[in-house]
């Protein structure tokens, strides 16, 4: 991945988002005859390595693979992955309203975002155990996903949602009860921010499109994210301008007009908050 090379990272989604909502897929080295590009998908995937070995960027992280791995990707993360020889994956793709189908699940994919809006790396590797379990689980996910039943999508969740569980297992994330009236305001912030983040920096006004209060706003993002409003909205721009400093050409000034700040020494100085140092030496470190 040449960062000269690429002045905007490519986006991937279901071509018929409304139609599609899960898919199971298998790769293999021969998708891989030319390395991947940095590429954002608007859906999750999840990855299963199954075979052989390979290196998979995401975001700012690059992992060597190897079976019985498992790395997620959230849905605006870039990632390339590069197959070696005998390399063999199965992915999961879905988009997030199919995981919001019911309660259950909506409760546990806050749980996820909660664990990886800490910071901790979306990546495990399975035991002897849980690598048998994990492969039964997906060979009945391959055999649901081929078939055209009515209960088709239910069963997929369903199933899904047992293999995140053991996932989260797997990290030591704990399965703490939720209320779901709240995992769908922080969803629901989360989301406008994920639309709004380049232009819209203040709490007040995510309330105001929430019809949510600025307290109502911030006890959510404590409880599922681990900071206030602000700081999530904060670390939401800091990862973008990362990813735009490393994977595009944009000059300085473009970035900090392309989120939204006064001017450039107000992104300069925001930026080296957080990184520690200027945006520039930080492109030029990587």
């Amino acid at each position: 991945m040449d960062k000269q090379q690429h002045k905007t990272a490519p986006v991937h989604h279901f071509s018929t988002l409304s139609d599609i909502r899960f898919s199971f897929i298998t790769i293999s080295e021969a998708n891989f005859e030319v390395p991947d590009v940095a590429h954002r998908h608007r859906h999750w995937s999840i990855f299963i390595f199954m075979e052989g070995t390979g290196r998979h960027t995401i975001d700012f992280s690059t992992i060597e693979t190897s079976p019985g791995s498992i790395h997620f990707v959230l849905p605006g993360q870039l990632h390339a992955l590069d197959g070696r020889e005998g390399f063999l994956a199965h992915v999961l793709l879905f988009t997030e309203e199919f995981f919001l189908l019911k309660d259950e699940t909506k409760n546990l994919l806050m749980k996820l975002f909660s664990y990886m809006d800490s910071g901790e790396p979306p990546v495990l590797h399975l035991n002897a155990d849980d690598k048998e379990y994990m492969h039964h689980l997906l060979h009945l996910m391959q055999q649901e996903n081929k078939t055209k039943s009515q209960s088709r999508d239910q069963i997929l969740l369903d199933l899904l949602s047992v293999f995140v569980n053991k996932c989260m297992q797997a990290m030591n994330i704990p399965l703490m009860p939720m209320h779901s009236a709240e995992a769908q305001q922080y969803l629901d912030f989360r989301n406008e921010v994920e639309k709004n983040y380049r232009h819209i920096h203040s709490v007040a006004e995510y309330g105001q499109r929430l019809s949510l209060s600025t307290k109502a706003i911030n006890d959510v993002t404590r409880q599922f994210a681990g900071m206030s409003a602000l700081e999530f909205i904060h670390q939401r721009i800091f990862i973008e301008t990362k990813r735009m400093l490393r994977y595009s050409q944009k000059p300085i000034k473009q970035i900090a007009y392309d989120l939204d700040f006064s001017d450039t020494a107000h992104f300069t100085k925001f930026f080296k908050q957080k990184a520690g140092i200027p945006p520039l030496e930080y492109r030029n470190s990587q």
